[in-house]
């Protein structure tokens, strides 16, 4: 095999991703809304999901969330919860190869991270306002004015900002003339952030992002920094219903992204599941035991995929896989 052949069978195992693109929902709190929307296929390739209103609760002072990992995303959540069984409001999916650290926000309402990409960082945020309370409003508002200000401080270069989310404030910059006078103003905290931060909403003007019966209305928000905004190839409903009243949304914006390198795939039927199952037990020994039941969790699963990846035979690429 000459060297031009063998260096195209080994390039498929590459995947350039030259967008970077973003889904939100709000899954209302429930189930099978989130599992739909974590089990979508269409979704691998995004590099994060802002998720409002997720289906997730605190138990014996653990978090619980559907799902508690995925193979794909790495799991955000606010810095601070609420004392009650739903203790938070909004989460991040960050796809797992896209570097992601998440920065600190004292409100169980706000998730947020900054991602570094080949060319700018961005500063994503997952955001919840609660309905009709303007302090709640107001407290928001004030804490993305800091959040945004003191990363951009911190970091001490260019920083684009994505804020996503069920922001529960009707305007007809983005509700259209449908919007009734009466309502007019009750967002004008939201455009005050927007004129402090160069922020524009991406969405089309007058999407119905809820809708129950007769009533629709657009409070589900994306707003980005004017240059990321002129990046954006798609702005629009997703096509896939996952059982919300909230419609989800999916942004693309032309920036580059990390090369994506295909996980090999596993060839479970010939797993040594004996192999396995003496790793497992030999890597738990050495674990200091203790802990909450969350914790206790995290390591026996931590344990178990170790010893899955590294026993279990991969499948061989087909040499006629297509780049994603």
């Amino acid at each position: 095999m000459n060297r031009s052949v063998r260096t195209a069978e080994c390039s498929i195992l590459l995947v350039m991703n030259r967008t970077l693109r973003v889904l939100q929902l709000n899954v209302r709190k429930q189930r099978m809304v989130q599992h739909s929307l974590m089990n979508d296929p269409q979704l691998k390739d995004f590099g994060m999901l802002a998720i409002s209103e997720p289906y997730a609760w605190t138990t014996d002072n653990a978090v619980v969330t559907v799902p508690m990992g995925h193979p794909n995303w790495t799991k955000m959540i606010p810095t601070v919860q609420r004392g009650e069984r739903w203790a938070f409001r909004s989460m991040l999916w960050i796809r797992k190869d896209i570097e992601a650290e998440q920065v600190s926000v004292q409100s169980p309402d706000l998730t947020a991270a900054v991602l570094r990409l080949p060319d700018r960082s961005i500063l994503v945020v997952s955001v919840y306002i609660e309905p009709y309370y303007v302090e709640a409003l107001l407290d928001t508002r004030s804490k993305l004015h800091h959040l945004i200000q003191g990363t951009r401080d911190r970091i001490g270069t260019r920083v684009d900002v994505i804020l996503a989310g069920d922001f529960n404030r009707h305007d007809q910059l983005w509700g259209g003339n449908e919007i009734s006078q009466d309502r007019q103003g009750e967002a004008d905290p939201i455009i005050d952030l927007m004129s402090d931060h160069a922020l524009r909403t991406l969405l089309p003007r007058g999407t119905t992002t809820w809708q129950r019966g007769n009533q629709k209305s657009t409070i589900d928000l994306i707003l980005a920094s004017e240059e990321l905004a002129t990046s954006v190839v798609k702005c629009t409903i997703h096509t896939t219903e996952h059982g919300s009243d909230h419609r989800a949304i999916e942004t693309t914006f032309d920036v580059a992204t990390p090369e994506r390198v295909t996980e090999e795939r596993l060839l479970f039927k010939n797993a040594p599941w004996s192999e396995i199952r003496a790793r497992t037990a030999a890597a738990l020994h050495v674990i200091p035991i203790g802990g909450s039941t969350q914790q206790q969790t995290d390591r026996l699963m931590t344990a178990v995929l170790e010893a899955v990846h590294a026993l279990t035979p991969k499948a061989k690429p087909s040499r006629y896989a297509k780049r994603s």
